[in-house]
């Protein structure tokens, strides 16, 4: 029995050689069916000036990290194959000792992780997002601390709904879950893709916008979200959902989100305190906060 011939028919496991005087790959002959590569797979970064597909080039630094006698060497590769759909394929080479001075080979196979990579991202997915709401859960105040310290500032809304405790004694968890799916609904409408929306207590929201706002625009931002809460069309409802929002900008220099939020929490329970279902704007310590 032809051993390689047996090998070649497995898809989730490709074999390949790599020559280093011609800088080409070669694959068994189930990877083209599958990933839709060539039989022979040029490596050269400087070919014709032509651009690496990611996965190649990826390929390409990972084979340069192969010394001959050296250990095996590995990384993850996604490929896009021939059905448009991505696979996550396990790479894992050794070089060979060179032949007569030559740069000798290398040999290596690609095994598909694809399901496994699928369920680590699923299970990194729940643990960082609400699973009633699907918005980010506290985790989102690592992701907001990342995005100060890249971009210097941003915008931080903390919506606290009014009476929420009243709704859940009075009508049921029930309608309290389709009051926290309806106001996560609301949020993930009203802003953008990038922008950041988590429920990070009960009844309790964040927003983080990366770019900063000036404050009229920020109040202006503040009174959709208020406009947009109580238009939420649910009958069970004795009336409209209500919030008190306190909205802050990081100051320029040493962004914190530990500062941000305590800013933000400050604005919104002062607009609470007042009058309910308003908002407060805190801009910075030296500058007066607006009320609504």
């Amino acid at each position: 029995m032809n051993v390689n011939h047996v090998l070649n028919e497995f898809s989730d496991t490709l074999l390949f050689e790599y020559d280093c005087d011609s800088a080409r790959l070669e694959f068994t002959p189930a990877a083209p069916a599958v990933l839709g590569l060539p039989d022979r797979l040029p490596l050269r970064s400087d070919a014709g000036g032509r651009t690496l597909p990611e996965a190649a080039d990826k390929l390409r630094r990972l084979l340069r990290a192969a010394r001959p006698g050296g250990p095996v060497v590995k990384a993850e590769v996604t490929f896009l194959g021939q059905d448009g759909q991505l696979w996550v394929y396990l790479c894992r080479c050794k070089a060979l000792e060179g032949v007569s001075g030559r740069g000798g080979q290398i040999v290596g196979k690609l095994t598909d992780i694809t399901e496994r990579f699928d369920r680590e991202q699923d299970l990194l997915r729940r643990a960082n997002m609400d699973l009633l709401t699907g918005v980010y859960n506290r985790s989102a105040e690592e992701l907001i601390t990342r995005k100060l310290k890249q971009n210097g500032g941003g915008v931080l809304f903390m919506i606290d709904l009014d009476d929420f405790k009243q709704i859940n004694d009075t009508l049921g968890h029930s309608v309290g879950d389709q009051v926290l799916v309806a106001v996560s609904d609301v949020l993930k409408h009203l802003f953008r893709a990038g922008d950041i929306v988590a429920r990070v207590g009960g009844d309790e929201f964040v927003v983080f916008l990366e770019s900063p706002l000036d404050p009229d625009l920020m109040a202006r931002r503040a009174k959709m979200i208020l406009t947009h809460l109580e238009r939420i069309p649910l009958p069970q409802l004795n009336g409209p959902v209500k919030a008190s929002i306190g909205v802050a900008l990081s100051p320029p220099v040493q962004p914190e989100y530990a500062a941000l939020h305590q800013a933000a929490d400050e604005a919104m329970y002062q607009s609470k305190r007042a009058s309910k279902n308003g908002f407060r704007l805190y801009v910075s310590s030296e500058t007066q906060q607006r009320e609504a």
